[in-house]
């Protein structure tokens, strides 16, 4: 199994969409499951049902077992471990317990291991706490998505500074960092144009994805941006970035190297 972290200390990025698009697209290829790491529950507002019978705090707390909390999806292939939003408890655990259990991470992803899912993809907060840092350390690899401002560069930095602390204090090797989604690019902005460059001289592996509505409208309509006709770019990215993950080859389709 393929465990894969969005992750990024800030907010209005396009984590949730970026974790989203690219378990919907991963499920193609073999079972996946979206772990919504963010106590603000967004990722199973999108995806989930109405009503929650249990959580991944529930899970984490030891309440009830793994395959108690996951729920399907109506994409095919794609699973979802919930966390509940406003009224859920991962915020308490987060706070209360994670800095007690350095390794809770590392033994969930076992267990989703052991339960037979292909790949996972966990959307976290936008924050990087005790809990970001014992998720990322425990993923194979890490995404950051970010926006084409000056801020986003500065966020790239901030990242690579707090991933590197997070593997000494874990005393890990993982994760693999390589690639970045660059949000939201307009390239008839100058802007846009000269950060996208900016960005490509880091040496990372970077997905373009444009200004697109669609993330909004899947979101209301609680589907896959694959099921609400994305701009074509859009849609190239999203494939790009499974693909590059599942064969870890450098399709140029779609992708800015």
């Amino acid at each position: 199994m393929k465990t894969i972290a969005v992750s990024l200390q800030k907010g209005g990025t396009g984590k949730t969409s970026l974790a989203v698009s690219l378990a919907a697209e991963l499920a193609a290829q073999g079972a996946a499951l979206l772990v919504d790491g963010d106590p603000q529950g967004n990722a199973s507002a999108w995806t989930g049902p109405e009503n929650l019978a249990a959580e991944l705090a529930g899970v984490l707390f030891k309440k009830y077992p793994l395959q108690h909390a996951v729920t399907r999806t109506e994409v095919p292939g794609l699973f979802l471990l919930p966390s509940a939003g406003l009224g859920g408890e991962l915020k308490v655990f987060m706070e209360r317990q994670a800095p007690a259990e350095p390794f809770c991470m590392q033994d969930l992803i076992a267990d989703i291991a052991a339960a037979g899912y292909c790949f996972c993809v966990i959307d976290l907060s936008p924050a990087f706490g005790t809990f970001e840092r014992e998720t990322v350390t425990a993923a194979d690899e890490v995404i950051t998505p970010v926006m084409p401002d000056p801020f986003g560069i500065d966020g790239l930095q901030i990242f690579a500074a707090n991933l590197e602390d997070a593997r000494r204090k874990m005393h890990s090797s993982k994760p693999a960092y390589s690639k970045i989604v660059l949000s939201a690019v307009d390239n008839r902005i100058r802007q846009h144009r000269t950060i996208l460059e900016t960005i490509k001289e880091t040496g990372l592996a970077v997905y373009a994805v444009p200004v697109d509505q669609v993330f909004r409208r899947a979101q209301t309509a609680h589907k896959p941006i694959q099921d609400m006709d994305p701009k074509p770019e859009t849609l190239r990215a999203v494939r790009a970035l499974a693909a590059d993950l599942i064969l870890g080859g450098r399709e140029k389709d779609g992708k800015q190297t």
